[in-house]
């Protein structure tokens, strides 16, 4: 997926992230893939973010993320979970369920 560097101001509702957004301080904002919409464009704004990676125009848009290979997805999965604890139950099946939907397992409902 080719994708390039946009500043804040560039970015307008229903383009693609081409990368995970993250803050200054390394938070987790929105994941690669995600379909900007207007509450997006101000939760990155209020976060200090200047630049995000987004799909260069005539990539799909709207289709999910391909699914990442294993290392990958538990390397996302990690940066996410970062600053919870891993053991604790409901974030164990968070994770069940990032897992499954990779796989093209549950889509909703969850």
């Amino acid at each position: 997926m080719a994708t390039t560097t946009k500043d804040l101001g560039e970015l307008r509702e229903g383009m693609v992230l081409g990368a995970d957004a993250t803050s200054p301080r390394g938070q987790m904002l929105l994941g690669a893939g995600a379909i900007l919409t207007e509450r997006h464009l101000r939760l990155l704004a209020a976060n200090g973010v200047e630049r995000v990676e987004v799909e260069t125009p005539g990539q799909a848009q709207g289709r999910p993320a391909p699914a990442a290979d294993p290392a990958q997805l538990e390397a996302r999965l990690e940066t996410r979970f970062a600053h919870n604890d891993t053991g604790h139950p409901l974030i164990r099946e968070l994770k069940r369920i990032c897992r499954s939907r990779n796989e093209g397992g549950e889509t909703d409902g969850d």
